[in-house]
């Protein structure tokens, strides 16, 4: 597929930015092309974006397996697989992807265009994976190497700091931890108050230490009540920045 000049420049502006150095200027392009913008010109589904994201998807995850595993010695199999699935959730992903411009960089089709498909979380997120693929195969042997340090560089370092990484942890968890450090008791949740038609509660849930209300939550469900109202408890007691 060919790329016009000005799209060469567009896509050499971005690897100058971010350090990174391609020998195939259409491997780059390829991570930002929308399977509605081939359809729609009759090309192969090869030359889109998905086969790079599929690549990629497994770059980004055994990336940040090594980082937490690395920082976070402390933590068990199960708290690092939270972790792990919060920092590559799409939403996450969504947000790099915003971060590096994918915005003015994805090509899509024109009633994809129309749709406001360079905003959607699902294009860009993946678009981000297949980016990453992208970097992983023009690397070759190094290109492990390159998308690991192309993540920590960019995102994980901001991401998991202090602030990041009690939002991404369960607050339950760590209210629970600063209580038992307390007293050895655990927090306690009381629903008090539920409205709204069966199939659209709100539900409004206290949580409770030694005889007191720390703080209140509500959401949907009551499990998600019950993680404002730790959240909120942990801004109470200042153990988190507001």
């Amino acid at each position: 597929m060919s790329i016009s000049k000005e799209r060469k420049k567009q896509l050499r502006s971005f690897l100058k930015k971010y350090h990174l150095r391609f020998k195939n200027i259409e491997l780059l392009n390829q991570a930002f092309i929308h399977t509605s913008y081939t359809n729609e010109n009759g090309l192969d589904e090869k030359l889109s974006y998905e086969k790079l994201e599929f690549y990629g998807d497994a770059v980004l995850k055994l990336s940040v397996s090594e980082f937490l595993y690395n920082h976070f010695a402390d933590y068990n199999e199960g708290e690092l697989t939270k972790l792990r699935a919060q920092i590559v959730s799409d939403e996450n992903i969504f947000r790099y992807a915003k971060m590096l411009g994918f915005e003015e960089l994805i090509v899509l089709g024109k009633n994809e265009k129309k749709q406001g498909g360079a905003k959607k979380e699902s294009i860009l997120a993946c678009a981000f994976e297949a980016l990453l693929g992208a970097i992983f195969i023009n690397y070759n042997k190094k290109g492990y190497q390159k998308a690991k340090g192309f993540l920590e560089e960019n995102f994980l370092e901001d991401i998991l700091s202090t602030k990041e990484k009690i939002n991404i942890l369960n607050p339950k968890a760590i209210l629970q931890e600063y209580t038992q450090s307390v007293n050895h008791k655990l927090p306690e949740y009381v629903l008090v108050e539920e409205d709204g038609k069966a199939h659209n509660k709100t539900f409004y849930v206290e949580v409770r230490f030694n005889g007191e209300t720390l703080a209140k939550g509500c959401a949907k469900s009551i499990k998600k009540a019950q993680s404002e109202a730790a959240m909120n408890a942990l801004r109470s007691l200042k153990l988190i920045e507001e």
